[in-house]
C-alpha cells in the first residue's frame, strides 16, 4: 500500500472524533457507536482509494484537464472522469466534508490542500469557476442534456464550491486566501440576480426540463452556500441574494420534480434562510413540503426518496437520502416537532444505511415497485462515486452535530444511538444495551461525567409503547412528558431509559395501524427502528398475530447489513397468503 495513502487511512481513523459543530475552533468532539459509527467509519475509509487518490480527477471539474489513463474508458472503470462540465461539483463537495473533519489538519487527505490550491488558480475573472472557459451569462440558457450542456452545470457545481469554500474558511480561518475566493464567488451570485430572477424571463427558465441540467435544479441550491456566507461574514448582500432567490424559487418549487437531490438542497436552504431571519415564512414552506411528500408516497416507508422526485421511479440516490436525512435533522432542531426526529431516524437505520455498498460509498439502488409505490429494494447498488459518496459522508457529518442540545439545566437526547461527546468540561456519554427482560425493546444509558447533573430528556419514539427510567441501581427515576418528550424531574449525572413495545403495524404512508393488518390494504411492520424484510421480490402476508420471533420463523426479520446484497420487500401486500391466523 502507497505511504501517502496510509497515512491518509490513519488520519481518517483519528478524525472519527470530530466537531459537534463545523467549525474547527470548537472544542466539542463527538464519535458514533455501534452500527452507525460501523458505517461512518466504512465512509470516511472509502476516500484514500481510487479514484480519490488522484488530485487530477477531484480538480478535473476546475481544470478541465484529462484526469487519469481512463478518462475516456468510459461508465464502468472506477478511473473515468465524468461530469467536469459540472464545474466545482465533485471538488466542491470534496473541499466541503474534508473541511467539515479536517480539525485544522490539512492533511486530513493528500489531495485536500493542492485541490484548494487550484480553486485559488482557477476562479475566473467574474467569480465563478468553469472548466470549459468563460461562459456568457446573458447568453440564452443551453438546455441540452447532463452531458454536454455548460451553464446550468456550472451553476450547479459553482453552488457546491460555494459551500465547501465557506467551510474551507471556516475551518481554516487564519488562510484569509479561502474567504476570499468564496466572497468573490458569493459576489457572482450576487451579480446574477438580474440575470436569473428576471420575471420577464420565464419562459426561457421553464424552457427545459427539471432533471440534472435544468434551470430549476442548478440556480437555486446557490442559496445554501450564500446564507452560510452570510452567517461566516455578516454582509448582507449575500443575505440579500439568497432571500431573492427563495422569493422568485416559490413559483418553480412544485411536484412531482425530477431532481430529488436539487430540490432538497433548496429547502434545507430554507430552513437556513428561516434561521437567518426569523421569518417564519420560510419554515412554513418547508413543514408543507415535508408534509406532501409524506402524505403524498413521495417518500417510501423506510424513509427514503427515489432520484426523481415521484412516487414510483427505478432507483434512489444517495445524495438525495443525505439532503431528506439533514433536511429532517435540521426541522427537528429548529422545530423541536418529534416527527422530524422519527423521520430522521427511520430514514437514517431503513433507507441510508441500505444505499451505503461494501466499499463505503454511497450510490444507486435499484427499487421493487408497484403502482402504489416503493415495495422494497433490488440486491445491486451501483456507487456513485462522482457525488453520493461524498454526500453520503455529509449525512454522517450533519448527524454527529445534531446528536444533542443542551443548556446548563437540560440536557436533550432526541435520538437512541450510540456516541460519545467530550468538551472541555467533561463527556455525555449515550450507550445503548441490550434488553433485560421480556417486552423491552433496548436501553439507552445516559451519562454525564465531569459536568454538572441536568435533567435528561428523551423522545418517545413510535416504536415504543412505554419508555421509564431507572438508575444505575436499577431504582426508577420519575419522569415527567410534553410534546412526545420524557423528561426527568430532577437533574441527575446518569439515567437509563427503557424502551418497551412489540411488532408495529403501519400503512404505506407511515400511519401506525393500531387494529393490525387488514385484508384489502397492503402493510409495513416494523419492532424498534428497523422495518422487518422478507428477501425476494415479493413479501407473503404474515401470519398475523404474530411476535418478532414468529415472524423471524416466516423469514421476516429487521433489516440488516447482510439486505444491501440481496432482493428484499418491506411492504406486505393483501393478498399474499397467508393472512392472519385464528386467535
Amino acid at each position: 500500500m502507497d505511504n501517502q495513502i496510509r497515512h491518509c487511512i490513519v488520519l481518517l481513523s483519528a478524525l472519527l472524533v470530530v466537531p459537534v459543530c463545523s467549525s474547527a475552533a470548537d472544542e466539542p468532539l463527538v464519535t458514533l457507536g455501534g452500527e452507525i459509527g460501523e458505517a461512518n467509519k466504512a465512509s470516511l475509509a472509502r476516500f484514500p482509494f481510487a479514484p480519490y487518490d488522484s488530485v487530477q480527477w477531484i480538480r478535473a471539474d476546475l481544470t478541465g484537464e484529462k484526469a487519469s489513463e481512463c478518462d475516456d474508458a468510459g461508465w464502468g472503470n472506477i478511473r473515468f472522469r465524468p461530469f467536469k462540465n459540472f464545474s466545482g461539483d465533485i471538488s466542491g463537495r470534496f473541499i466541503e466534508i474534508m473541511s467539515m473533519n479536517a480539525r485544522g489538519n490539512y492533511l486530513v487527505h493528500p489531495a485536500f490542500r493542492q485541490v484548494l490550491a487550484e480553486a485559488q488558480v482557477q476562479q475566473r475573472p467574474g467569480g465563478y469557476f468553469a472548466a470549459s472557459g468563460l461562459i456568457d451569462w446573458q447568453k440564452p440558457i443551453d438546455n441540452k442534456d447532463i452531458y454536454t450542456s455548460v451553464m446550468m452545470p456550472a451553476l450547479w457545481g459553482n453552488a457546491r464550491l460555494l459551500c465547501g469554500l465557506v467551510e474551507a474558511s471556516r475551518a481554516f480561518p487564519d488562510d484569509v486566501a479561502h474567504l476570499s475566493v468564496a466572497r468573490k464567488l458569493g459576489d457572482f451570485y450576487v451579480g446574477l440576480i438580474p440575470r436569473f430572477a428576471d420575471p420577464a424571463r420565464l419562459k426561457e427558465y421553464t424552457g427545459g426540463d427539471t432533471y440534472a441540467a435544468g434551470y430549476v435544479t442548478c440556480y437555486f441550491p446557490a442559496m445554501e452556500g450564500l446564507a452560510k456566507l452570510y452567517k461566516l461574514t455578516g454582509e448582507r448582500k449575500y443575505l440579500e441574494t439568497a432571500t431573492t432567490m427563495a422569493a422568485f424559487y416559490k413559483q418553480f418549487d412544485r411536484l412531482p420534480i425530477d431532481h430529488a437531490h436539487g430540490m432538497l438542497c433548496n429547502q434545507v436552504s430554507l430552513v437556513l434562510l428561516y434561521e437567518a431571519t426569523q421569518d417564519k415564512s420560510y419554515l412554513e414552506r418547508v413543514e408543507k413540503r415535508w408534509e406532501d411528500l409524506v402524505t403524498g408516497g413521495y417518500v417510501n416507508p423506510a424513509g427514503g426518496i427515489m432520484e426523481k422526485c415521484h412516487v414510483k421511479f427505478g432507483r434512489d440516490e444517495g445524495c438525495a437520502l443525505a439532503d431528506w436525512l439533514r433536511l429532517n435533522l435540521a426541522l427537528g432542531r429548529v422545530t423541536g416537532k418529534a416527527r422530524y426526529w422519527a423521520m430522521a431516524e427511520r430514514t437514517l437505520h431503513n433507507h441510508f444505511l441500505q444505499n451505503q455498498t461494501r466499499s463505503g460509498g454511497f450510490g444507486h439502488r435499484g427499487m421493487i415497485c408497484d403502482g402504489e409505490g416503493v415495495l422494497g429494494f433490488k440486491g445491486a447498488i451501483e456507487e456513485a462515486f462522482w457525488c453520493c459518496t461524498f454526500h453520503g459522508q455529509l449525512g454522517f457529518i450533519n448527524l454527529r452535530e445534531n446528536l444533542l442540545s443542551h443548556s446548563a439545566t437540560l440536557l436533550s437526547v432526541p435520538l437512541a444511538l450510540d456516541f460519545v461527546v467530550t468538551n472541555n468540561v467533561g463527556t455525555i456519554v449515550s450507550e445503548i444495551q441490550p434488553a433485560t427482560s421480556v417486552g423491552e425493546i433496548l436501553r439507552q444509558r445516559i451519562c454525564l461525567s465531569g459536568m454538572p447533573a441536568r435533567v435528561v430528556q428523551v423522545r418517545k419514539p413510535q416504536w415504543a409503547e412505554r419508555i421509564k427510567a431507572v438508575d444505575r441501581e436499577g431504582k426508577d427515576l420519575p419522569l415527567t412528558s410534553k410534546d412526545e418528550f420524557l423528561s426527568t424531574k430532577q437533574a441527575v449525572a446518569e439515567a437509563i431509559f427503557v424502551y418497551s413495545g412489540d411488532v408495529y403495524v403501519e400503512s404505506r404512508r407511515c400511519e401506525r395501524l393500531t387494529s393490525g393488518p387488514a385484508n384489502a390494504k397492503a402493510c409495513v411492520f416494523g419492532y424498534g427502528p428497523k422495518l422487518l424484510v422478507s428477501v425476494g421480490k415479493k413479501a407473503i402476508m404474515p401470519i398475523w398475530p404474530a411476535s418478532l420471533e414468529d415472524l423471524g420463523k416466516q423469514g421476516i426479520i429487521p433489516f440488516s447489513s447482510a439486505m444491501r446484497s440481496n432482493d428484499c420487500c418491506f411492504v406486505f401486500l393483501a393478498g399474499e397468503k397467508p393472512l392472519p391466523k385464528v386467535p
